[in-house]
């Protein structure tokens, strides 16, 4: 029997995965995704934790918004637990591994996908825990699928969120413990506690809820050992559950301490607004009856569990109790919350840790209902009844109203997955207008029961009237149209083959011989199923323009670093509104992995910045600059101007509307002397300008960057918009590297310099990949543009157009 559950639980936690694939977004909803995948991506690709690849959401205008803080060092780390994105390494590393390979695909839309193979095992849980507590596992599979489907477990299956995991490790916890106390094997107090380490590292709060199965489980001691137990089964039993539980809060003492140097500091912003500030009651009605975030609005479904829950503590008191406490405690802890609607976001999502407790409480319903269709079944083959009606009379009204009522509530997540709720949430803050300008007083429309209508349940159905393709949540129906057929026929077939494995194995249960474990083929084929529409999902889902083309834009800068990248490099961004592109695709471009950072153009106004770029100007050899949106030499972007003032631009190159450049960085020339040079150039219409010293490396490898350090003078004001040039020439003297860049690599102009003080510039050149070892000559000088060609070069004293700088042997 165990056999056959097992393959049912497989059925259920492949069809989860399959819905859960199909009406995924394929991109991330809010910011607090962004940061938990910031973190996955630094362990997997360089094994830090840092999120300094969107350092630029520090600097927005709602605390709400700001998912991380600065470490010592100015770097940026997510204050979220870090369960989540841990736990997550081994999908993402899977997949990093198949992108390697060649093969196009998404690591962002890959990692999307993981949380709903977490929710479907959370199903399969919640039906253990059913069979645990004595029902049979038809009603056990109803379960599943009811939370699966019918609550909001199912839209946050498809966000990178931390609430799927506690919801997970909760439940895991609590099965452990349940478990112990019918077998009293020790595993299973390993298994709880265990559970209890993962949530409290996936949320710190959640040590509250722990406590409380920690009583439970102390319950359950007591009622199994009703006599004296020796000293030594406590201490092993305390052991079991505590280890892991010690072993986790060790873990996030350690990554405290290695973000913010203070075991104590998990690097939420309390002096900033956040804490728990809320008035109780209002934040209470705000997660359960307020049309805005109550969870019976979002989750209908809830509504039959509450009227459930009587007859479920009549029959399971202790644990009927359990849930009970659970609920008041998370609901009052987050109630008091600062922002206790959690940002944008589908319902109460601070409450979903509690859905598969809620849910459990239908066991009573649906174990009545299971008796009656049995009798129903049994009749109907004595009589040979096909009619309707012995069938609406077998559910009766209480099993009418539960399937009305988990209806509905399927149809209110069905419309949150297929509509982008985000699009209704930026609506109704023009509706109930919020002041924007204050971050402290930012928060949620103010809605009493009188504006139900403007529920985000109903705005999905206004979303709906104003377009749903539009609208559309779907990776598979895109805005503009477009339509992935091979993702539709291919998640069809999926979900029929195991719609019909479930039907056999349903009328397997009710066989007389009892059920029968169906082939080793068909259980693989039951495996191989989701597999397969996921890969097929991927593929399809990676062409979404959200994350750019192949061969152009974003990607192709990030591909042509990839062609050049070596140990040493950093990438450096200023594109924080397709900060998705990079995350997609660089880990598998590259083999290198590059440190990433991503910022604002006015991010160097910010001392945090300063010294972050600072490190990363000392530590790394080049540095990759990619903007987007802005023209070369922005006045605004205070990175690219930086970057002029301390590092040796090489590259300048155009995708599209983005911009890649790359930098040589001031180590490289750590051990190059400074030569005199005190050489004259004079045009026919400019003023003589004076060069007077160069420092550059003698020797350099292919694919190098060559940093040029040139000081000079004007000896008159200059009124000409004269450029430098800086070349590298073979032994033939055709260049092989050059750079052509106004004064501060364009952030100056000749005109504006004053005469008589020495003035630096810095250039770099950038070494082809297979140019051959033997010595070049480094030159340098000045031209006119205005001018007509043959005399647009400046002349040294003894006529030559530029100014040799010395050797550099390429080995």
């Amino acid at each position: 029997m165990a056999q056959v559950r097992r393959y049912g639980m497989t059925l259920l936690v492949s069809a989860l995965i399959c819905v859960y694939t199909l009406t995924n977004a394929g991109r991330f909803h809010i910011v607090d995704e962004v940061s938990l995948f910031a973190v996955t991506e630094s362990v997997g690709l360089r094994g830090d934790v840092d999120t300094n690849a969107i350092a630029w959401t520090q600097w927005v205008n709602s605390p709400g918004e700001v998912l991380g803080a600065f470490g010592p060092d100015g770097q940026v780390y997510s204050k979220k637990g870090p369960a989540p994105a841990f736990l997550a390494l081994p999908w993402y590393l899977l997949w990093l591994a198949i992108a390697r390979l060649g093969i196009g695909v998404g690591l962002l839309q890959a990692t999307l996908l993981w949380n709903g193979i977490v929710t479907a095992f959370t199903a399969a849980l919640l039906w253990g825990t059913a069979v645990r507590l004595g029902y049979n596992d038809r009603v056990g599979l109803v379960l599943g699928l009811l939370f699966g489907l019918g609550t909001i477990a199912w839209p946050y299956a498809n966000h990178f969120f931390g609430e799927p995991l506690s919801a997970l490790s909760l439940l895991a916890c609590f099965y452990g413990l349940l478990a112990w106390s019918q077998d009293g094997r020790r595993r299973w107090m390993w298994l709880a506690g265990s559970a209890a380490g993962v949530a409290l590292a996936t949320v710190t709060a959640h040590g509250v809820l722990i406590a409380i199965l920690a009583g439970y489980g102390l319950w359950c001691v007591r009622r199994r050992w009703q006599e004296g137990v020796p000293l030594r089964r406590w201490l092993a039993l305390g052991l079991a559950f505590g280890a892991p539980l010690a072993l986790a809060g060790l873990v996030l003492l350690a990554y405290n301490f290695l973000r913010f140097g203070n075991p104590l500091d998990t690097g939420y912003h309390f002096d900033q607004g956040e804490g728990f500030t809320t008035p109780i009651l209002q934040g209470a009605w705000g997660l359960l009856l307020s049309p805005y975030r109550g969870v019976f609005w979002h989750t209908p479904l809830l509504v039959a569990g509450l009227v459930a829950w009587p007859a479920f503590w009549r029959r399971h008191r202790a644990e009927a109790t359990l849930i009970a406490v659970l609920s008041l405690a998370l609901v009052g802890l987050y109630s008091t919350w600062w922002m206790w609607w959690g940002g944008f976001a589908w319902g109460p999502r601070f409450l979903v840790p509690l859905t598969p407790f809620w849910c459990l409480p239908l066991v009573i319903p649906l174990a009545r209902l299971d008796v009656n269709l049995r009798r129903w079944q049994a009749r109907r083959r004595r009589m040979s009844v096909r009619a309707l009606r012995p069938l609406v009379a077998a559910l009766g009204g209480q099993g009418l109203a539960l399937a009305a009522v988990a209806g509905l509530s399927m149809v209110v997540q069905l419309l949150a997955v297929s509509l982008n709720y985000v699009n209704y949430e930026i609506q109704l803050r023009s509706i109930f207008p919020t002041d924007w300008s204050d971050p402290l007083r930012f928060g949620p429309p103010a809605q009493g029961m009188g504006d139900f209508l403007y529920s985000p349940v109903f705005g999905q159905l206004r979303l709906w009237g104003q377009g749903f393709v539009a609208n559309t949540d779907l990776a598979w129906l895109r805005a503009d149209g477009t339509v992935l057929w091979l993702v539709v026929w291919v998640g069809t077939a999926a979900l029929v083959t195991l719609a019909v494995g479930m039907g056999l194995w349903w009328r397997g249960m009710d066989a007389s011989g009892g059920p029968e474990l169906p082939s080793r083929p068909a259980r693989i084929l039951v495996l191989l199923v989701p597999l397969v529409l996921m890969g097929t999902w991927l593929g399809e889902a990676g062409q979404d323009p959200h994350y750019g083309q192949p061969d152009r834009g974003y990607r192709a800068a990030l591909a042509s670093i990839c062609a050049q990248e070596k140990s040493g490099d950093a990438l450096i961004t200023v594109a924080p509104f397709a900060y998705q592109v990079p995350m997609n695709w660089l880990g598998g471009l590259c083999r290198e992995a590059l440190p990433i950072f991503g910022y604002a153009a006015n991010s160097m106004e910010h001392p945090e910045a300063q010294q972050v770029l600072g490190d990363v100007l000392e530590t790394s050899r080049r540095i990759w600059f990619i903007t987007g949106g802005l023209p070369a030499n922005a006045p605004e972007n205070t990175v690219e101007r930086w970057l002029s003032q301390h590092a040796y631009k090489a590259i300048d190159l155009w995708y599209d509307d983005y911009r890649l450049l790359s930098y040589a960085t001031p180590p490289l020339l750590a051990q190059a002397p400074v030569h005199r040079l005190d050489v004259t150039l004079t045009g026919p219409e400019a003023a003589p300008v004076q060069l007077l010293t160069v420092r550059a490396p003698s020797r350099a490898v292919a694919n190098d960057v060559i940093p040029v350090e040139l000081t000079y003078q004007l000896l008159q004001p200059v009124d000409r918009p004269l450029r430098w040039f800086v070349q590298l020439l073979g032994p033939d003297g055709v260049p092989v590297a050059l750079l052509d860049t106004a004064p501060d690599d364009g952030y100056a102009s000749f005109s504006g310099l004053p005469p008589g003080e020495a003035l630096t510039e810095r250039a770099g050149l950038q070494l082809p990949t297979s140019l051959p070892p033997g010595s070049y000559t480094l030159i340098a000088g000045l031209y006119d543009p205005e001018m007509p060609a043959a005399a647009q070069r400046l002349r040294t004293p003894t006529g030559g157009d530029f100014v040799v700088l010395g050797n550099v042997v390429v080995q």
